[in-house]
């Protein structure tokens, strides 16, 4: 199974969301703990990057000390 896979089948403290030809992943809510744990799947996308998508965009939360992402962007790739 490709790691995008385990993003689309969801399970975390994280939202994803299909849009055409990508998705955004973001913590489920504004609280520190979700933030906090969002940061350890974004260095897994980064890691993984490659294996279904590529990123295509890391907003950086502007109002929280340490420049956590808080949003991921990504282009996914058709394996056909």
């Amino acid at each position: 199974m490709a790691f995008i896979d385990e993003l689309i089948e969801g399970g975390g403290n994280f939202l994803f969301t299909r849009t055409e030809g990508g998705a955004s992943l973001k913590p489920a809510s504004d609280r520190d703990i979700d933030l906090a744990s969002f940061q350890y799947l974004v260095r897994r996308v980064r890691e993984h990057e490659g294996d279904g998508y590529t990123i295509h965009l890391e907003q950086v939360s502007s109002d929280r000390p340490g420049d956590p992402v808080d949003l991921l962007v990504l282009i996914l790739v058709d394996a056909s």
